[in-house]
């Protein structure tokens, strides 16, 4: 049964691919490493609780985001030219904004601020988080969140002039100055 409804969907499932990663190659690695998390999951799938066309889109589309994950950090530049790449084509307001945010970040409580630089500036995933800080998936879900919630509380305060400016834990200038700080945390955790 699980064979037959995965041959019927699986035309579907590499043009979706296809269109998510636009080469054909890796469209077929993505839907190859799917349809195995799927087989090694076909126990878990519900009838009831949804379609096994929609169960498998959701595991491609997973597989895709994890993809890009793993090609962020297997990408390699030189610390310069990340910085550059980064701030290119910024006008001064921007930056302005770039810095604001930054300097904001580093007066978060520091859970929610490792968490929020590992995965979301970093790139880390959620298991991969929770390795490094030595906690419960859910619990680098939560941190998250709240640290989004504060960040833009604090910005939209900011913007209005309502927050003084607050010193933070370490001089943190330029986005390098993040992804070090991110290594050290690694490097602690380790």
């Amino acid at each position: 049964m699980f064979t037959q409804e995965l041959e019927t969907v699986l035309p579907e499932l590499r043009g979706y691919a296809r269109m998510l990663s636009s080469d054909r190659d890796v469209a077929d690695d993505i839907v190859q490493n799917a349809c195995l998390k799927a087989w090694t999951a076909r126990n878990t799938f519900d009838p009831e609780k949804g379609s096994f066309k929609a169960w498998m889109f959701t595991i491609t589309r997973n597989e895709f985001l994890q993809h890009i994950r793993k090609q962020k950090r297997t990408d390699c530049y030189a610390p310069s030219d990340l910085e550059n790449w980064l701030v290119e084509d910024c006008q001064m307001t921007n930056r302005a904004s770039c810095s604001e945010v930054i300097r904001q970040l580093f007066t978060l409580h520091p859970d929610q601020r490792d968490v929020f630089i590992l995965v979301v500036a970093v790139g880390y995933s959620y298991e991969e988080a929770a390795k490094i800080c030595g906690c419960e998936i859910g619990t680098i879900k939560s941190r998250i969140n709240r640290a989004r919630k504060k960040l833009t509380e604090k910005l939209d305060a900011s913007q209005a002039g309502d927050v003084e400016r607050a010193s933070s834990d370490g001089d943190f200038h330029n986005v390098m100055d993040i992804f070090g700080y991110a290594d050290r945390l690694v490097k602690r955790a380790a």
